[in-house]
């Protein structure tokens, strides 16, 4: 990236949390031999794409405050319990399906090692990511990943209410104003196309996650 002819230095790696630092959760609900599908087999897969639409626009722009997080995720599988009565145990309940995802927290492999060699030059890190409060703290607590993000660098959707791809950017500029950087200094990573062309769009340079050792080897090009 270049600014009046110089070339600018990258001071910040801002990251997506699902399909880049950690796996999906809700794919492997779906997926997982201990998944939903696996364990109710009577429920559809269409169904439940249905439903988890419903429950991320529920949940995906909402804030902690001034519930807990914790209150937030009991809440989330009542109501995915009660969409499905009839065809779950009528025993079941919230705790069941919290104990079940804890499975389902798993980082990819290879990224914290990409994490610790930009913290040692000294890179600024921070997440921009489509998540609510309960899967992102579960994620970060579980992962171990709070050691390599400051608090005040983490910009999620269900914080600013938007996701991504709102055509306002607000996500990006807010991760940028929270970094205090202009887009040349910042790369932006995810896994989606769509993500970085919008962080494109505003000055950021974008790589599009595959593997931790093909985005290492980009980093390494840009010398990092």
């Amino acid at each position: 990236m270049t600014k009046g002819g110089s070339v600018m230095a990258v001071k910040a790696v801002i990251f997506d949390i699902g399909g880049v630092l950690a796996h999906n959760v809700w794919e492997h609900l779906l997926l997982d031999d201990n998944g939903v599908m696996s364990r109710f087999p009577q429920l559809h897969k269409a169904e439940l794409e249905r439903i988890g639409k419903v429950l991320w626009d529920a949940f995906g722009y909402v804030p902690e405050y001034p519930n807990t997080w914790q209150e937030l995720e009991e809440r989330y599988w009542k109501m995915f319990i009660r969409y499905f009565k009839g065809y779950l145990p009528e025993t079941a309940k919230p705790d069941d399906f919290i104990q079940m995802t804890d499975s389902f927290i798993r980082p990819i492999l290879g990224m914290k090692s990409v994490l610790k060699k930009l913290q040692l030059k000294g890179i600024k890190l921070a997440i921009c990511s489509n998540n609510n409060e309960f899967w992102f703290r579960r994620q970060m607590d579980q992962l171990g990943l709070w050691r390599f993000f400051d608090s005040d660098n983490v910009i999620l959707s269900c914080r600013i209410g938007v996701s991504k791809s709102s055509p306002r950017f607000e996500m990006f500029h807010a991760a940028l104003s929270a970094l205090s950087l202009p887009g040349d200094n910042c790369i932006f990573v995810d896994d989606r196309e769509g993500n970085i062309e919008r962080a494109r769009q505003c000055g950021m340079q974008g790589i599009l996650f595959l593997e931790a050792e093909q985005l290492d080897s980009k980093l390494k090009k840009l010398g990092l």
